[in-house]
Order: structure tokens, then C-alpha cells, then sequence
């Protein structure tokens, strides 16, 4: 592994989440504590961009989060967060007092919240999950591990957990960690969104330019967004030309990675995808090579740098 002030690789980070020492706390087993308590911490880094956090923070959400997903014993919800808060790898995170020195190694829930104890993920750990295909990637891992699945292989071990499903812990993953914006602050964001759609959507005729869908409610456009390529919360500006217009549909699959775009403006469809069902599915293949629908005014469309990061950080090749 390497050492603590070195970069880290994108596999030495994914070969550490898979070498957790994670040893049952009682009757064997592998114990999903440390998963999830990453798991908050990685979702808290993509809401926030920081993974700084207090003990007295962790304690409860993540407290109840071992509670869910572990067979039951005695230990009180708030006091379960101190063991992986204190024992999580020093290669991947840094926990220390409220005067920045180290913990003691058998600090209890009390101890810790006396100490003032807070943590942070490693910088080089945190520069990896800056990427959202990184992140994405480590978020699946963890899921398996604490759900006690293989995900190389899709097998599954018993683990004792109470919930059978990576999409029901994921859930429980978001409803346990705190506000993501003061509600000032989401105003200034929906203020934000309102803004940039009147400025992008119009230049593109308040049409989806993958499909052409149009749909209006009176004068108001409806079922068409106005998309960051770049993506916001990643560092995308406000500007028309880090925008592009896409129904809901293919806002999402653009979003998810599912579809791209190339240098030339034309669609790139994941070879990952697949689907089921209606039409719908192979509507989604067939576009593959498609160019999209541009703005007429050259200066409007798509800056080249814009798409490249799309390209490269979230188009799952």
C-alpha cells in the first residue's frame, strides 16, 4: 500500500476498500461497519466536496446505519459509529482529537465525543473521489461489501445484515446524512437552475436534442431541461455553452453515463447498457452515432473542453 503522503491510484483505492480489515465483532463473520461508515463519508464528499467531519456528527446517523444492516446486539445505535471511526484504515482517513492528536486506540462513544474527536478521508483519497466515475465505482464496492456480496462476482454471503439490496441501502445512506444546503442556499441554487434553463433552453428551441421531444404547458416548456455538460457540482460553469437541452429521459441517462458525446457532436451510447421492456431500450441503442440538435448561432453551441470532461469523467466506456 502506499504510504500516506504519496498519490494514490485509482486500484491501490479500490484494492484497500477490498482488504478492509472488517474481523465480526462477535460469532465471526464480516462485519459491515467500516463500509458503512465510508459509504456516508464518500456521500457527504459528493454533496459537499469535503469529508471533514465530527464524531458527534457520525455517531447517530451512522449508528443507525450499522444497527440496519447488522444482526442485532446490545450496543446502543449512537455508540456503534466509534468502532470503525477509530479503527478505519490510516491509509484512507485521518482521526484525531479536537487538538489534532491522535486518538486513544480504545477510545469508547464517550471518550470520543469528550475528545471532541473528528476525522477526514486522506487528501489523495478525497482527489480520487473529486471524479464521479471514481466515485461512482468506489459507491458500488462499498454497497457490496456492506450488503456482504461479491462484486467482482455477484455471489452473496450471509453476513447477518437486515436488508437484502444496494439500491434499499443507498437509500438509507442518503436519508441518514444531514441537510445538504442551508434552505438559503437552495434558493440561490433553484434561482441558479431557473436562470441557466431560460438561457439554454430557447437556443435550442426548448427541444430535447437528442430526440427532438417538445413538450409545453401553455408558454412553459415541460419535460425538457437544461443539462450541464460539465457538470455543476463537479466545477461546470453557468454558461450556454456547458449546456445542452435533453427531456428528462435523456437528462438522466446523460447523467448517469449511459449516454455521451463525441468531439464531433454526435451520440455515443454505453457498450454497458442494457435494457428491458418496451421500445424504449432500443430507441436508447439506436441513437448511437446520431448527431444531437445544435443551436443555429456557432458561438451558442457546445465548448469542446465541456465535452471532453463529460467524455472522459462520467461516459461510461
Amino acid at each position: 500500500m502506499t504510504t500516506l503522503h504519496q498519490p494514490l491510484t485509482e486500484t491501490e483505492l479500490l484494492a484497500a476498500l477490498r482488504t478492509l480489515n472488517r474481523s465480526g465483532l462477535r460469532g465471526g463473520g464480516r462485519a459491515p461497519h467500516k463500509p458503512l461508515l465510508l459509504l456516508w463519508l464518500v456521500d457527504r464528499f459528493a454533496a459537499s466536496g469535503n469529508s471533514e467531519t465530527r464524531y458527534e456528527e457520525v455517531a447517530e446517523p451512522v449508528g443507525r446505519l450499522i444497527a440496519q444492516y447488522t444482526a442485532a446486539v446490545s450496543t446502543p445505535d449512537g455508540e456503534r459509529a466509534a468502532l470503525p471511526f477509530r479503527l478505519l484504515e490510516t491509509e484512507l482517513w485521518a482521526a484525531t482529537d479536537a487538538f489534532s492528536q491522535p486518538l486513544p486506540e480504545q477510545a469508547s462513544h464517550r471518550r470520543l465525543l469528550d475528545l471532541g474527536a473528528r476525522g477526514r478521508l486522506r487528501p489523495a483519497v478525497e482527489e480520487l473521489l473529486g471524479d464521479r466515475r471514481v466515485r461512482d465505482r468506489v459507491r458500488t464496492l462499498l454497497l457490496a461489501e456492506a450488503i456482504g456480496s461479491d462484486s467482482d462476482t455477484g455471489t452473496g454471503s450471509n453476513t447477518g445484515t437486515s436488508a437484502g439490496s444496494s439500491s434499499t441501502l443507498e437509500q438509507s445512506v442518503r436519508d441518514a446524512l444531514p441537510p445538504a444546503e442551508p434552505r438559503y442556499r437552495q434558493e440561490t441554487r433553484r434561482v441558479r437552475d431557473s436562470r441557466f434553463a431560460r438561457a439554454v433552453l430557447p437556443l435550442y428551441g426548448n427541444a430535447c436534442a437528442v430526440c427532438g421531444f417538445s413538450g409545453r404547458i401553455g408558454p412553459a416548456p415541460v419535460g425538457v431541461e437544461a443539462a450541464h455538460v460539465h457538470g455543476h457540482a463537479d466545477g461546470g460553469p453557468d454558461v450556454v455553452q456547458n449546456g445542452i437541452a435533453l427531456c428528462a429521459l435523456h437528462h438522466a441517462l446523460f447523467d448517469q453515463g449511459v449516454l455521451g458525446l463525441t468531439e464531433h457532436l454526435t451520440i455515443m451510447v454505453s457498450p454497458h447498457f442494457t435494457h428491458t421492456g418496451d421500445h424504449r431500450g432500443p430507441a436508447v441503442t439506436a441513437l448511437a452515432g446520431l448527431p444531437v440538435r445544435l443551436p443555429a448561432d456557432p458561438g451558442h453551441r457546445l465548448a469542446p473542453q465541456y465535452v471532453a470532461w463529460h467524455a472522459e469523467h462520467v461516459f461510461r466506456h
